[in-house]
């Protein structure tokens, strides 16, 4: 299966990253649509290799994004999943879901293997997680320790 454009595909994928899966998958068709002529009882197999194709790009483009976030090294912010081992029974929708590789499977559970590549903010995979074994600082816990961050940083 050939597609015309898709550098350019992932790109704007990449650019107009949503929260949601599906939006995501709807701003690939319309862009796919919009490079290439898609018989409409193909769409869901060129929709699958896309989305293969969006989320090793993802991490791709993820290993390689800048090392600070509003001016403050990456290290220093603490937004990052955990994982209750308790309530995870193992179905490792999260490893599937995020683009990024911040997840593992290993020994029958999902496991926090890179934190770091979690884009600051979201927390998609949250919700995701059919067992809600996956935890994040509030949003107001956010804030606050970027406000502290960027206090320390000398940062407006």
């Amino acid at each position: 299966m050939g597609i015309v454009g898709l550098p350019e595909i992932m790109d704007k994928a990449l650019e107009q990253r949503s929260d949601s899966e599906e939006e995501t998958k709807r701003i690939l068709v319309i862009e796919l649509k919009a490079r290439n002529y898609v018989p409409s009882s193909q769409e869901n197999e060129y929709l699958k290799a896309l989305w293969k194709e969006f989320k090793k790009v993802s991490v791709w483009k993820i290993e390689s994004v800048e090392e600070v976030y509003q001016g403050i090294p990456r290290e220093e912010i603490q937004w990052h999943p955990r994982v209750d081992e308790v309530r995870c029974e193992g179905c490792s929708s999260c490893v599937e879901f995020c683009s990024q590789g911040v997840f593992a499977f290993s020994a029958g559970k999902s496991h926090v293997v890179k934190p770091l590549n979690c884009i600051v903010g979201k927390s998609s995979c949250r919700e995701f997680c059919p067992d809600r074994a996956i935890s994040f600082l509030t949003k107001a816990q956010l804030k606050d320790n970027l406000s502290h961050l960027k206090s320390r940083h000398g940062i407006s």
